[in-house]
């Protein structure tokens, strides 16, 4: 039977539809506008382009006022936090983590120091109590009683209650600081429900705050968003891993991530049909070593991913830092494992910058530190991370001089560290080390090529500040 021709046109039409219809849909699968390459939050699996650059380089602005004269530099001075942007407290939460068992001169080092301009500072805690005039929350006095079934974490708990921290050693306040992640994420949110960002750390982390302020000034809070420094997690579904911020370097969680981790589900008249944060968690929390973990998990689940910002994020104590071209240009934004006297020289140092143009990198701790302005330490150690040796049989082996003279020789090697015993260790990175008094069982001395140290600094130099975007193949 013959088709009209109006008919066979509406056919024709039809046709045309449906083909330009799927080809559309074959082009949009892989839309340019997939909110998660907003992010650059890749896996092994799924690698970034390597014509993607892996910094921004945003011109920032510092937050601080400058110092109203060279006596406000000391941090004893009454007048040390007048140039602190107070004004922006309000907005972003700082909540310190500590425990009751901590010694005390580690915590006056940090509330003197770090975290001496937070006007509304959250300390949380193992224990109520005061410190530096900010009241300690204790955040696991309202676990529920089962957190105590099928372990013993809770008697190092019931110990701290009785005022007896000194009886507590470091692994059982470990363990038990592990319950205080996710009750501590709940209080913040508690207390300050509009602040745009929660910003975590320990006793020991040290901050660069100028640097927090100019980082989150970039970003959106409206946002669900994670940073730190990656640490491997726990295992999903169809392989792979998850990924947690490691704690000790502090992490950044914004407004809109803490709201949808806390957020329950209610029913038909508006009651809760889901537990709080802490209790929906507390077989995980159990089953994990560590709090950090737990957290990073919990966000996971929520959809909310990590963005990695290793090494503006740096396990790494000052002492400790390899200084190259992974710890150079870059802002640093957090220090863990921080001496106690280098939290208040770093922030008197800070504090005396008379130009804060630009952001502080690891070039200027580089200049700080003094490295390649002195040649040897007795009683010093910095191949404790990243060394290499020469085969046993080497001459390296036989002195501290022979050990010198090898690493001088060696091209890659720009400091070294002498065991008596008869070892010589190569260190490929610029570290300070840190002082190891001598014993009866250990005798290390340490080195550096300065020679070597100076070509390198005299390369290197450093034009804008490299602000790493999200990563986590970047890792520590």
């Amino acid at each position: 039977m013959m088709i009209s021709r109006r008919a066979g046109n509406i056919l024709l039409f039809i046709g045309t539809v449906l083909v330009v219809s799927s080809v559309l849909r074959l082009s949009l699968r892989k839309s340019p506008l997939d909110p998660s390459s907003l992010y650059h939050q890749w896996t092994d699996s799924d690698p970034p382009d390597n014509d993607e650059p892996e910094t921004w380089d945003w011109e920032t602005t510092t937050r601080f006022s400058p110092a109203r004269s060279s006596n406000d530099s000391s941090i004893d001075d009454a007048g040390f936090c007048d140039s602190f942007p107070s004004y922006l407290l309000p907005q972003i939460q700082v909540v310190l983590k500590i425990g009751a068992s901590e010694s005390p001169e580690r915590l006056d080092a940090q509330l003197s120091t770090v975290t001496r301009c937070i006007t509304n500072l959250l300390i949380v805690s193992d224990r109520e109590s005061q410190l530096h005039g900010h009241r300690v929350h204790d955040i696991l006095a309202a676990l529920p009683q089962s957190f105590r079934a099928n372990t013993t974490e809770f008697d190092a708990y019931d110990t701290l209650q009785r005022g007896d921290g000194s009886s507590i050693n470091s692994e059982q306040g470990w363990r038990l600081d592990r319950f205080k992640f996710l009750p501590m994420v709940e209080r913040a949110h508690e207390i300050n429900p509009t602040a745009q960002w929660f910003v975590f750390l320990e006793s020991d982390t040290y901050f660069v705050w100028d640097n927090v302020f100019r980082l989150l000034d970039q970003f959106d809070p409206t946002v669900p968003l994670y940073f730190g420094s990656p640490s491997p997690g726990h295992g999903i579904d169809g392989g792979g891993r998850s990924w947690f911020a490691y704690g000790g370097a502090g992490f950044i969680l914004s407004r809109a991530a803490v709201e949808r981790l806390v957020e329950r589900r209610v029913g038909a008249h508006g009651e809760y049909i889901e537990p709080p944060l802490s209790q929906r968690y507390e077989a995980t929390v159990k089953a994990d070593c560590c709090g950090d973990s737990v957290l990073g998990w919990a966000l996971y689940e929520k959809g909310v991913i990590l963005s990695g910002l290793w090494p503006m994020f740096n396990p790494h104590p000052l002492h400790g830092i390899p200084f190259e071209d992974a710890y150079w240009c870059q802002p640093v934004i957090s220090l863990h494992k921080s001496l106690l006297s280098d939290m208040r020289g770093l922030i008197e140092w800070e504090h005396q910058r008379e130009d804060r143009t630009h952001p502080v990198v690891y070039a200027d701790l580089f200049e700080y530190l003094q490295l390649g302005t002195f040649e040897r330490k007795p009683e010093w150690d910095n191949g404790d991370w990243g060394g290499f040796q020469e085969p046993g049989d080497s001459t390296a082996h036989t002195s501290f001089e022979a050990c010198r003279t090898s690493c001088h020789a060696h091209s890659e090697c720009l400091s070294y560290t002498y065991d008596h015993s008869g070892h010589c260790v190569f260190v490929r990175t610029m570290r300070l080390g840190a002082n190891k008094p001598f014993s009866a069982e250990v005798q290390l001395s340490a080195g550096w090529d300065t020679e070597k140290i100076q070509h390198w600094r005299a390369r290197h130099q450093c034009g804008k500040a490299e602000w790493m975007k999200p990563s986590l193949t970047r890792i520590f």
